[in-house]
Order: structure tokens, then C-alpha cells, then sequence
């Protein structure tokens, strides 16, 4: 089997002989009291070289009759075979190792690479996070994405606040999650025992908090009880969905009541 080092694939890269340089930079100011502020500036937009020609994609005269070996991104057409291995349930790794095999084959026989040959593991996944984000989202629109998972997933769903305004106050956007599962761990574990409730703020894109209830099992081990996203933790905003999951578990329940709960978090008034 011959061994392809750098210097073999340059010889037998088409484009190898040829001087190609994108004039296309740009430079990044940032400024020194505000570190999240920056100025890009772009220069030479056009993606043309020296000589005026252009030197990516379908324009690149040099590459008439098959893809660029300079291309900015893989095919479309490579990209939707990749979405249909996904879609067959191949995980990312054994896409790749496919894809390299070929590759492989196309190099022996001596025919000339693409962009797309030289795609990497990196590349699948991002499609393979695309191709699970449009799984799971119903909506364009987060607001009606969420709202309708919400009455879609109604037997999991204790506590639901869509955003609006009440008598001109802005009402809070607040949705409680518990799975039939965390419902029966709640009964058990946190029947006159302690239960924990932590959070997160702003470690999404929405800057949502994250509330978790949870509670310790027999062998001391953390269970997850419940989760609550909502956008503002005020301690009028935690009763109203307290006071819902309190009342679920008591209407399983009747004589159901917590020991102790604790608050690992600083509430506003």
C-alpha cells in the first residue's frame, strides 16, 4: 500500500503549481474598557486573487467541470448524504470511517481530490447538531416552539406561565417539568425528608434560570425531581410554581409533606 505524504498529495493536487491567494482579510479592534465590544473590519470582499480572478467556489474559472479543491464549504449534495446517513441512525464516527474509505479508493485509482475529500470528523458533527436541532424544534419562533411542546407533553408539564402582561406587569415566561418518573422519586424520597432546590442564571442563550429540586435515594445518591426554567426568580414567582407541585404530589399523596426543604440561591424580593 503506498503511504500519502504531504509532498505526494501536493503532487498530485491540480492546483499545486499555481500560485493561489485569497486577498480577502479582515482585522479585529477590540476595545480596552469594553472586552465584549469589537470592530470587524473586512478587507478585499470579492475573494479574488492578485490577478483579479476569482479563487473559491462555482467563479473560480480554474475549476470548470468539478468542485474547487479551494472551496469555502462541502457540496450540498454531500451534505445531504450525510443527513440521510443520519437520518438512518449511523452515528458520526461511522459516517466518517465511510467516508474515508472512499477516499481512499478515489486517491489509488488516482482521481483528483475536492473539497470534499478533505472534510473531518468536526464537520459531521456540526451537521449531525443541525440535523438534531431541527428534530426537536416545532417552531421557528422559540415563544411558539416551546408553547407547543408544552401542551403536546401535557402529562410532564406541572406548571406553565406563557410570557404576557397582567394589568400593565410584565409576567414572567416559566414552564415546570416533572416526568411521571420524577413524580414517583418525589413521592418516595421526599416524603418528610429534605429536598434541595438549586440554580443556574443565565448560562443560555435566553438568560433563563434553571431550577432543580432534588432529594437523596437509600444510598445517599442525588435524584433529580424536577426541573423549572423561568426568566425571572423572584420569591412571588417561586410560590406560584411551588405551590403546584405540591399540590400534584398531594393529590397522590394525601398526607405527603416534606421535612425540610433547603435553598442553595439568593432570591430577590
Amino acid at each position: 500500500m503506498r503511504i500519502w505524504t504531504r509532498g505526494l498529495l501536493e503532487k498530485y493536487n491540480p492546483h499545486s503549481t499555481i500560485k493561489r491567494k485569497c486577498l480577502t482579510s479582515l482585522s479585529i479592534k477590540h476595545l480596552y474598557t469594553r472586552l465584549d465590544v469589537a470592530e470587524i473590519t473586512i478587507y478585499h470582499k470579492a475573494h479574488t486573487r492578485i490577478d483579479g480572478l476569482f479563487i473559491h467556489g462555482e467563479h473560480d474559472l480554474e475549476s470548470i467541470s468539478r468542485m474547487s479543491h479551494y472551496a469555502p464549504c462541502m457540496s450540498q449534495a454531500l451534505k445531504d448524504h450525510i443527513w440521510a446517513q443520519l437520518n438512518l441512525g449511523y452515528t458520526t464516527k461511522q459516517i466518517y470511517d465511510k467516508h474515508k474509505a472512499i477516499w481512499w479508493e478515489h486517491v489509488n485509482v488516482g482521481q483528483s481530490m475536492t473539497r470534499n475529500d478533505f472534510i473531518r470528523l468536526q464537520d459531521i458533527a456540526y451537521l449531525d447538531r443541525k440535523h438534531k436541532k431541527g428534530s426537536w424544534r416545532l417552531h421557528t419562533n422559540p415563544i411558539i416552539s416551546i408553547r407547543s411542546w408544552a401542551f403536546q407533553h401535557l402529562e410532564d408539564v406541572f406548571f406553565f406561565q406563557d410570557v404576557g402582561e397582567i394589568n400593565e406587569t410584565q409576567v414572567p415566561f416559566t414552564i415546570g417539568i416533572q416526568t411521571p418518573t420524577q413524580c414517583e422519586s418525589m413521592l418516595s424520597y421526599g416524603h418528610n425528608d429534605v429536598i434541595f432546590m438549586d440554580a443556574t442564571f443565565g448560562t443560555n442563550d435566553m438568560k433563563f434560570h434553571l431550577f432543580t429540586l432534588m432529594a437523596f435515594d437509600d444510598h445517599c445518591t442525588g435524584v433529580l425531581l424536577a426541573e423549572i426554567i423561568t426568566s425571572r426568580q423572584t420569591v412571588q414567582d417561586l410560590i406560584k410554581w411551588l405551590k403546584p407541585i405540591k399540590d400534584k404530589m398531594l393529590s397522590h399523596m394525601p398526607h405527603w409533606n416534606h421535612h425540610v426543604f433547603l435553598l442553595m440561591m439568593h432570591l430577590k424580593n
